[in-house]
């Protein structure tokens, strides 16, 4: 899967995970990212991305971050939207 949007969170997630440290959860998102970015082709990604949700409170961002986390939640919310339309 590559799109513009798997990119722009490939290059956020270790951003926000590094200076949001007081969100343990972006480590593991950023771990996920980079999991749906480096999957086969044909890999089942339904479980990536439901931790993906449930991390991120379906792409909600908290109140405390800032806009590159709001960034880096529409775009991964855009690839889930890919993926499921393929």
């Amino acid at each position: 899967m590559s799109t513009s949007a798997l990119a722009t969170a490939l290059e956020y997630a270790p951003i926000i995970a590094r200076v949001h440290s007081h969100h343990p959860e972006l480590a593991r998102i950023r771990d996920l990212t980079e999991a749906v970015a480096t999957a086969e082709p044909d890999a089942d990604l339904a479980p990536l991305f439901a931790e993906l949700r449930t991390l991120t409170n379906d792409y909600k961002a908290p109140a405390d971050t800032c806009e590159t986390v709001e960034a880096t939640y529409r775009a991964l919310a855009s690839v889930e939207a890919e993926y499921a339309g393929r």
